[in-house]
């Protein structure tokens, strides 16, 4: 019922004109828009807030075509910024890990439309050349057909006993998550790999073919060399997708980055994107120590003169927005509507407390 509603007003927004009025209002806003991976099988259904199908990304760069937005390079869109020489309703398009259907699917549609974009690239998996570990186990348990695990059988020894329920969404995401960290806290890559062997053995799924079809892989070091020859602006992202609150730990993610990185690129990486969207304020005087231009978070919001070039917004698209929901962000509806929500909350806190009248 929300949805509908939701829906109604955003369709009522767009046909009595207040989206081309918004799009007026907030024409100085840089748009940065935020992709993840493209889809090369049904990681969008499996995922739909990390995965778009090729469909829906080709559906909105033809909206940004059609409504002849100005898509600029990252460096040319914050360099506008900074001078004021910014076009009006400017666009930067983002696409965040460095998924394989990036490189397969998703930069052939922005050439086709002559867009640039910024790719942030985490690099760990582009040197060990495997799936990423957690959504192998996070796919499976969503995928197989079982409908219940015995854990003793997976042999490692998890905080969680007895049989699990794979028909029930929480108990398969508490699972991926403990498994997860398992790997991640107590395993080689060899190790990881025969979990993600073992899970698949036991779910009825071959992990082989999966690996094999890279729908949940990266790019490889030579993909990326291949891409940046061909145009595409790859960035920062750390190595393990983790950037920690403790300065020594959170450089040497930067600096592994870099050194997987960089000599597939022939260039310096200027620009970084926060895994998973956490970031601190305190963590600014590391990056510009690191030579860092510029920073994007997941904040939701459009970016002017004053946005702190370590914090950028950025609009999140996926596969879970309909067309109206990203036409709506897009224009400055819902950016729009944000400010105002934004507003009415600190008249309220601004207000005096009134004391009750006495009985």
């Amino acid at each position: 019922m929300r949805n509908t509603i939701k829906g109604s007003l955003l369709h009522w927004g767009k046909n009595t004109g207040l989206f081309a009025l918004c799009d007026t209002l907030t024409r100085r806003g840089l748009r940065i828009l935020c992709y993840h991976g493209t889809a090369l099988s049904e990681e969008h259904q499996f995922l739909p807030k990390l995965f778009m199908s090729p469909e829906t990304f080709e559906a909105r760069l033809r909206i940004l075509a059609d409504r002849r937005h100005p898509v600029l390079s990252l460096a040319d869109a914050l360099h506008g910024l900074r001078t004021g020489d910014l076009p009006s309703r400017a666009v930067v398009i983002t696409i965040d890990d460095g998924f394989y259907g990036t490189y397969r699917l998703a930069w052939p549609m922005l050439q086709r439309y002559g867009f640039p974009a910024t790719i942030y690239s985490t690099s760990y998996y582009s040197v060990k050349e495997h799936p990423v570990f957690g959504l192998v186990v996070e796919y499976m348990l969503w995928k197989t057909h079982k409908t219940s695990l015995q854990l003793d059988k997976l042999e490692l020894g998890l905080p969680l006993q007895g049989q699990v329920i794979l028909t029930d969404p929480r108990e398969r995401k508490r699972l991926a998550t403990l498994i997860d960290e398992h790997g991640d806290t107590k395993c080689t890559e060899d190790e990881r790999v025969a979990i993600m062997q073992r899970l698949g053995q036991l779910l009825d799924i071959d992990y082989a073919a999966l690996a094999a079809s890279r729908m949940l892989s990266l790019m490889t070091l030579n993909e990326l060399h291949e891409l940046a020859l061909a145009g595409a602006d790859i960035q920062a992202h750390t190595h393990r997708h983790r950037f920690p609150i403790e300065e020594r730990a959170a450089r040497r993610e930067l600096d592994d980055n870099r050194r997987a990185l960089e000599p597939a690129l022939g260039r310096r990486l200027e620009h970084f994107c926060y895994p998973n969207g956490e970031w601190l304020e305190e963590q600014w005087p590391w990056l510009e120590d690191e030579g860092m231009l510029s920073a994007t978070t997941c904040e939701r919001g459009f970016n002017y003169p004053l946005t702190p070039r370590f914090a950028l917004r950025r609009l999140l698209d996926g596969e879970h927005l309909g067309e109206i929901e990203f036409e709506a962000e897009l224009s400055g509806y819902l950016e729009l509507l944000r400010r105002f929500r934004t507003s009415l909350r600190g008249l309220e806190q601004s207000r005096p407390w009134r004391q009750s009248r006495p009985r």
